[in-house]
């Protein structure tokens, strides 16, 4: 599972655009466009896990920042900043 984690991360550094519209795609007949360009920037990694895994790190992403909002607003409170 780290494997295809690390793969679709790095299909989704190398073609974000692509890779969101699949995320966005909620039946599997996909764009063929972003299709397309997903297997010629990456071919080894599924097209159906992309969005899923891309998805997964998004949400770690943003859960990241939201942790980040909420100890510096503890900070600034606290009279630190």
């Amino acid at each position: 599972m780290v494997g295809k984690f690390i793969a679709a991360l790095k299909c989704f550094i190398k073609c974000p655009a692509d890779t969101m519209r699949l995320m966005l795609t909620l039946n599997p007949p996909y764009d063929a466009q972003a299709v397309e360009a997903v297997k010629a920037h990456c071919p080894e990694v599924e097209v159906e896990g992309v969005g899923f895994y891309a998805g997964i790190f998004l949400a770690l992403v943003f859960l990241a920042f939201c942790v980040l909002a909420y100890v510096m607003s503890l900070i600034y409170g606290m009279g630190g900043i």
